[in-house]
């Protein structure tokens, strides 16, 4: 069961990066685009959280949990929740015209974002 959630997660990572928030740039003009990103994005990072701690409840209740696993699984949860609780922090830096915070925080959602997709590849061998 475990492993549909690692699944989950790599899906819902992929399509809101590669098709999703590209096509919202594409298509609407900076303040839709800003006004949309803010109310998904949250929604995005908190499934991300669920999805991991729903695959730590399913590694809990399995019956061949490795701890690498449980790792994969955490770290999941652990920086979906990062990435949500620094949403506001970069929110405010964009309305401040804060381009060096902004630049620092959106980075870091960026690379914790890349983490759990590619952790969440490798779980299925580990």
């Amino acid at each position: 069961m475990d492993l549909y959630f690692s699944g989950m997660i790599i899906g819902i990572i992929l399509l809101q990066t590669a098709i999703v928030a590209p096509t919202l740039f594409k298509n609407l003009d900076i303040k839709d685009f800003g006004k949309v990103i803010r109310a998904l994005w949250p929604k995005f990072f908190i499934l991300l959280s669920a999805l991991g701690f729903c695959t730590l409840l399913a590694l809990f209740l399995g019956d061949n949990p490795t701890h690498a696993r449980y790792a994969i699984a955490g770290l999941t949860t652990l920086f979906g929740l990062i990435c949500y609780v620094i949403i506001p922090a970069t929110n405010r830096a964009t309305d401040e015209g804060n381009q060096k915070i902004f630049n620092v925080l959106h980075r870091m959602s960026v690379w914790l974002t890349v983490a759990m997709l590619l952790l969440n590849l490798v779980y299925p061998f580990v």
